[in-house]
């Protein structure tokens, strides 16, 4: 019983971290621009294309966005583990 519980604390534990850290590697870009494995610049760019374009498949990252009133105000892209997040 001693043993179960000492394990059910450590996956507690352990699953709490993974799920702390998971956040806090994106990095604010600036210009509302959120970016996780990504160079800043890099995700502005491919932010702006898509604003522009709106093209699904920018520089290798597949995006989708939405929009209100022929604006855009929502823009989501990303490549394997890469994302990138911009919210008006």
């Amino acid at each position: 019983m001693r043993r179960l519980l000492l394990i059910s604390c450590l996956l507690t534990m352990a699953c709490t971290a993974l799920l702390a850290a998971g956040p806090a590697s994106a990095v604010s870009c600036g210009g509302h621009v959120t970016a996780n494995g990504v160079a800043c610049y890099k995700a502005r760019s491919i932010v702006t294309e898509y604003k522009k374009t709106r093209k699904h498949h920018i520089q290798g990252f597949t995006c989708s966005g939405k929009s209100s009133g022929g604006r855009i105000t929502v823009v989501n892209c990303h490549l394997q583990e890469k994302r990138i997040h911009w919210k008006a």
